[in-house]
């Protein structure tokens, strides 16, 4: 046993002083559970064991010389002495003889870093046995009683950490990506050097972007979007207005990714810079007017080594990005945050193409980030200029030249060829298809595209007046809660409407005019998003009109750049293309509807809105192509004729319309009720047999006998005759034929009285 190390293990987790563990009550329950008057837990030093925890005795420690627990430690295992005043080892002890009466003793090692610095003990003051099963579990408890003590010292070590932040100038904060980021932790200095509370935003009460300048902000959501873009690190200043004074500080944030490349969280350190950036600011205007009296080469050149990662470059460079020569960072990490998000990427793979031999030069283009916020254009050449013994670049050298006006005159008419393609693609889809939705849909991550944005939608309006409506007929796939995945579900099913124009797209709507807004919450109709949802910074709602009446919108939100007139000049051909394709669909929607009333028209009797004969014999054709059993009736008003000689035809109409409401009232679908002509009617009932089919005939004819129809101030008793026939499958039947035969039945109804109803006397 190395009893050095072992100390210094006792030592180095604090263990040596007096302190407690903390860990009474679980003795008190350890002594309950095994049924013993004394548990410990001791902690076995150079000459002493010291009692960390302890139940049943008022003894704090006893010489190492007599503690039963250094039998554990020396022999690293568990001890048990089911009689200790029988053990030769033990019956002398003075902790036998003497207070705590030890009798009974069963100790399990605690083990850290592989040393056995004590035991977790069961003490009684008489003789007993202990099963392989009570071992086992004590021999757990002392495993979690180690794992107890580390975590303490992992603790404490936190605590100390975290008391130093605290009392730094530094501000540790933490967003987690879920749906959007949102702020998980940040360190309670946040108030003394941030001047806001940690609990307000933590809470939400107060988000950080609600004290930042509009410049300030418009950096921060730059620096959270690149990282969802995959920049792993970045570093921005920040402007902070409160109610006393203006704070300056830098963001230093790393973002973190899950295995599948998406963003998991951002890490952030912010500190106090006002100071700092006093200074600079007043360098920054003493240098402004130095720079007007330099002559400005054509190319700007970088020198970097890698080994040392110093990237030397000339006043040029800086020039095109709008830096000071003076206060250039020569960190390769500087240069690749100028890198616009949507670049990087390419510019990382074909930079380390050409450091491990993969290319021989590096040539490429991108964007970089001006002072001014805008974004240059450049074009790099460079080549490895030196390498190291084992053939391995050190140091790349190369040039820079600014070719924004001419990458922007390219993209633009690039662009514009997109642009077109893919309206032409619109057009085709929906003529292929006759699909208007799909058409949409098929061009919406193209539109994102071209927009630089990242969402987008299309919308077309419905219905008139007070309940119009906004249909979605594509729509960036977002769901953040419960309420946005119930409207996914309502939009992929076709049924996802804006009817609230109080907001930003909605201005675009009530006005009819594009509407831009490139600052969150500067335009008077913005309004909050949905808690959860990702923030809109920037918004661009551009009109479809239909001679001047607004028939949809586009609407385009978080372009890395501001939405300009430009902007919506440039999407007016999609905006034309649209209307277009939205006035072609309301006029076949019109001529549908139109022609779906002719058909009602042309099937219907306008007396009665019963199938007239024609669509009568159409849904018995349709019967006879299926496999039912059925009755087939017709229904006659008795003395009908007297009814219009005595009370005049409108009365008769009355009659009619009273009977075919009986009629159609217990002859629902998919039953068919038609009006022959004159008083007649006739009736197809499915129905398993014929005796159920005449006990509801019966029931139809007894509520017509039992109705009155009134007529001014005359009462007019009605009653009807039925023929019936029964079939016991429709398949290719006649219909003609067995309403010849329910016609013959309704004669001899009348022949035998009226007021009945007669089957085909071959089918009873």
């Amino acid at each position: 046993m190395d009893d050095q190390n072992r100390l210094k293990t006792i030592d180095d987790f604090l263990l040596s002083n007096e302190v407690p563990l903390d860990l009474d009550d679980l003795m008190v329950v350890l002594a309950g559970a095994y049924k013993v008057p004394i548990a410990l837990i001791g902690i076995v030093g150079e000459f002493e064991e010291t009692f960390k925890a302890r139940y049943g005795t008022t003894l704090s420690k006893v010489s190492r010389e007599h503690a039963f627990c250094s039998h554990v430690v020396e022999e690293r295992e568990q001890v048990v002495v089911n009689n200790a005043h029988e053990d030769p080892r033990f019956k002398d002890n003075p902790l036998v003889t003497g207070e705590p009466h030890i009798c009974f003793y069963a100790g399990t090692p605690i083990e850290i870093n592989e040393q056995i610095i004590g035991a977790v003990c069961l003490i009684d003051t008489v003789p007993r046995e202990i099963d392989a099963k009570h071992l086992e579990v004590l021999n757990r408890i002392g495993a979690l009683v180690s794992q107890h003590i580390s975590l303490s010292k992992e603790h404490e070590a936190l605590k100390r950490e975290h008391g130093l932040i605290e009392k730094s100038p530094i501000v540790l904060a933490t967003w987690r990506n879920t749906t959007s980021l949102r702020l998980v932790h940040i360190s309670q200095n946040s108030e003394r050097v941030l001047g806001i509370s940690a609990q307000d935003l933590l809470s939400g009460a107060v988000e950080l972007g609600d004290v930042l300048t509009q410049e300030a902000e418009s950096d921060f959501t730059f620096a959270m979007q690149a990282h969802i873009e995959g920049v792993e690190t970045h570093s921005c200043r920040l402007q902070i207005a409160t109610p006393t004074r203006t704070i300056w500080v830098s963001m230093i944030s790393t973002a973190s990714f899950r295995e599948d490349g998406m963003l998991y969280s951002v890490q952030a350190f912010l500190f106090d810079t006002s100071d700092q950036k006093y200074v600079e600011d007043k360098l920054h205007k003493t240098n402004q007017r130095m720079r007007l009296l330099l002559e400005a080469s054509e190319l700007g050149t970088w020198d970097w080594n890698l080994a040392a990662d110093v990237n030397q470059v000339n006043k040029r460079w800086c020039d095109i990005v709008g830096l000071e020569y003076e206060y250039y960072d020569t960190s390769s990490r500087f240069f690749r945050q100028l890198i616009h998000p949507a670049d990087y990427v390419k510019v990382e793979k074909q930079l380390n193409e050409h450091i491990t031999g993969e290319s021989k030069v590096f040539n490429t283009t991108f964007r970089m980030k001006h002072t001014n916020g805008s974004w240059i254009w450049v074009e790099t050449y460079g080549k490895t200029v030196e390498f190291d013994v084992a053939g391995k670049a050190i140091r790349v050298a190369g040039i820079h030249r600014d070719i924004t006006q001419r990458m922007e005159s390219e993209l633009h008419e690039i662009k514009k060829t997109q642009l077109l393609q893919f309206i032409n693609k619109t057009r085709a889809s929906y003529l292929q298809n006759n699909d208007l939705t799909m058409a949409c849909q098929t061009v919406l991550p193209e539109l994102i595209d071209i927009s630089d944005s990242q969402f987008a939608f299309i919308g077309q309006m419905k219905g008139e007046g007070d309940a119009s409506k906004l249909f979605i007929h594509a729509i960036s796939e977002i769901v953040w809660d419960s309420s946005s995945f119930t409207q996914y579900n309502e939009y992929k099913k076709r049924n996802l409407y804006f009817s609230s124009f109080d907001n930003l797209f909605g201005t675009t709507i009530l006005t009819g005019e594009v509407t831009i807004s490139n600052t969150s919450g500067s335009h008077p109709n913005s309004k909050g998003v949905p808690q959860g949802h990702p923030r809109i910074s920037r918004f661009l709602g551009l009109p479809i009109k239909v001679k001047d009446r607004v028939v949809g919108m586009i609407g385009l939100a978080n372009k890395f750049e501001p939405y300009t007139v430009e902007d919506a000049k440039f999407i007016q051909p999609l905006l034309d293309a649209l209307a277009g394709l939205f006035y072609a669909v309301e006029l076949e929607e019109a001529r549908a509807v139109a022609e779906e009333k002719l058909r009602q028209l042309a099937m219907t009797d306008s007396l009665t809105g019963l199938y007239n004969r024609r669509a009568f014999i159409d849904e018995c054709i349709a019967f006879s192509k299926q496999h039912f059993s059925a009755c087939v009736a017709i229904v006659d008003i008795d003395y009908f004729k007297k009814v219009n000689d005595t009370y005049g035809h409108d009365a008769g109409d009355q009659a009619l319309i009273t009977v075919a409401r009986k009629i159609a009232k217990q002859n629902n679908a998919p039953n068919v009720v038609a009006r022959l002509g004159g008083e007649e009617f006739a009736i197809v009932r499915l129905g398993k047999n014929k005796q159920e089919i005449n006990t509801q005939l019966e029931a139809l004819r007894i509520a017509v006998e039992e109705s009155v129809v009134t007529y001014k101030t005359d009462t007019i008793k009605l009653s009807i005759s039925i023929g019936a026939t029964f079939i016991d499958n429709t398949y290719g039947a006649d219909f003609s034929a067995l309403l010849s035969t329910a016609d013959k039945c309704l004669y001899k109804a009348k022949e035998q009285g009226r007021n009945q109803v007669v089957w085909e006397e071959e089918s009873q």
